[in-house]
């Protein structure tokens, strides 16, 4: 069987045999990471759906549970998620209806508000976390511990020069 990436590679080779100068690993290791995170996403967003949850509401609750009391404000919550107030707020509303968080006044602050892991949030965390995990073992377990090591060191490597290349706007300055 071949591999969902073969059409990219075939189109790929193609092109570096017309192209002398055509980057083609580096093109190639790119249109690799990108295929394989649309893989992850679409295998991660069946496993949620087939939970009855989304990844931004598993993530919101995965984020309140590693608070230390269960409980973040809506602004907290909104950088975490990295999204505006303004979703935080209809994520926090969809919570809430399921009966996972409910909001609260600060003790100190009355005018802060505070979302509050419920014992129904909890449970259904107990529940979900499981197979998920069980899922992810299948997965990276074609990988050896060692290859796991190397994937994450070549992964964070690549991470810090992107962030690098960000900061100094090095992709910005290439396609001027």
């Amino acid at each position: 069987m071949d591999s969902s990436f073969t059409p990219i590679e075939q189109m790929l080779k193609f092109r570096a045999k017309r192209h002398q100068d055509f980057p083609y690993q580096e093109i190639l290791l790119t249109r690799l990471c990108m295929h394989m995170q649309g893989k992850l996403l679409e295998n991660r967003n069946k496993m949620l759906k087939a939970q009855g949850i989304n990844e931004t509401l598993f993530m919101a609750l995965i984020t309140l549970e590693s608070q230390e009391n269960h409980s973040i404000q809506p602004s907290e919550l909104s950088c975490a998620l990295g999204s505006s107030r303004t979703n935080a707020t209809r994520i926090a509303d969809e919570l809430e209806k399921r009966g996972w968080i409910e909001r609260r006044e600060s003790d100190n602050d009355r005018r802060c508000l505070h979302l509050q892991l419920t014992d129904k949030g909890h449970e259904f965390l107990r529940q979900v976390l499981p197979p998920q995990h069980n899922c992810l073992h299948e997965l990276w377990s074609s990988l050896s511990g060692t290859e796991k090591e190397q994937l994450e060191a070549i992964t964070r490597k690549l991470l810090t020069r992107l962030d690098q290349m960000d900061e100094d706007q090095t992709v910005l300055e290439a396609v001027r």
